[in-house]
């Protein structure tokens, strides 16, 4: 399970010395926080769901603050990264843009639908992930993975 806090899409090995360096300085001095998973939505909120997502309820300010350093370290070093708002959640899933609109619907009703029982858990680190992407998913490399400072509360 993971935040992304920034996406920065295809990039070459020799690029990742710089994203891990961005992530390290934007993790330094910041203290571990408790997020909490609280309610579900999808993106876009009307039409035809692409992605069903949780909501982060308590910790969604210290992620957001955290999301900023990074996104600011990886400008500093100019590294390009996807510059859409950081909203705090936790992807479910995606999905098919083949979906059949009864599909589509029912995914909708289903979202609209969930009842999701708070879940807490720890954010100790800044993890540098790579994807791959292939016909069964993505797999997902932690690449880098800069611990926060351990006993604070928030970021």
């Amino acid at each position: 399970m993971h935040v992304t806090l920034a996406f920065i899409g295809r990039m070459p090995d020799e690029g990742l010395a710089g994203v891990s360096g961005a992530v390290e300085a934007a993790a330094a001095g910041v203290n571990a926080f408790d997020i909490e998973l609280d309610h579900s939505g999808r993106f876009p909120p009307t039409g035809r769901p692409r992605v069903v997502w949780l909501g982060i309820g308590a910790g969604a300010p210290s992620v957001l603050t955290l999301g900023e350093r990074v996104r600011s370290e990886l400008a500093r070093r100019e590294i390009a990264f996807d510059a859409k708002p950081l909203r705090a959640h936790v992807t479910l899933g995606r999905v098919r843009e083949d979906v059949t609109l009864v599909d589509a619907r029912a995914i909708a009703a289903g979202v609209e639908a969930m009842r999701v029982p708070h879940l807490r858990f720890r954010a100790d680190a800044v993890v540098v992930f790579e994807s791959v992407l292939s016909p069964r998913g993505p797999r997902y490399t932690a690449r880098a993975s800069p611990p926060l400072r351990v006993g604070g509360a928030s970021a």
